[in-house]
């Protein structure tokens, strides 16, 4: 008889302690946008590749599109919607560039950014290359990813 006091003693204390708790469900209602990649794709028969960018979560100050597949392009041009020149400078590194904008693009924008003459060990054809894209804002501290753009470009043959 001595043990079964502390046993239901322990049991009622458990009972009592899972009842008088009110379970608590907490719900995060946190929404955060970034900038993104929303298209990528060729120009002017495959010549060129294509990276589209859309501004959102605040202006979009710099972008740094990393290319791991030994790149070689010609130039960078960054257009917007209408496929007007948004003025900018390019800084080149080894496989990636990073493009800052004389003023940052505003919120709810789109900018083109056009791989003039890009190709791969000199390949134009046959080819899927990735581009890691990441950027700053006003809004997000530091380097953040925006995507990735994937360019595939089919293989000609017959020419």
């Amino acid at each position: 008889m001595g043990l079964q006091k502390p046993v239901l003693s322990t049991l009622s204390a458990i009972a009592l302690a899972t009842i008088a708790v009110p379970a608590i469900v907490l719900e995060a209602s946190a929404q955060l946008t970034a900038p993104y990649v929303s298209g990528a794709g060729t120009l002017d028969r495959n010549q060129d590749h294509f990276v589209d960018i859309e501004a959102a979560g605040g202006p979009l100050e710099r972008v740094k599109v990393v290319c791991v597949t030994f790149h070689q392009l010609e130039d960078v041009k960054v257009v917007d919607g209408d496929g007007n020149d948004i003025p900018h400078t390019v800084n080149y590194g080894f496989e990636e560039f990073t493009v800052t904008f004389d003023e940052p693009i505003p919120e709810g924008e789109k900018a083109r950014f056009v791989l003039v003459d890009s190709r791969v060990r000199g390949r134009r054809t046959g080819l899927t290359i990735p581009y890691r894209i990441f950027g700053t804002t006003p809004m997000l501290e530091g380097l953040i990813p925006f995507g990735t753009a994937i360019v595939t470009v089919p293989e000609v043959t017959g020419r």
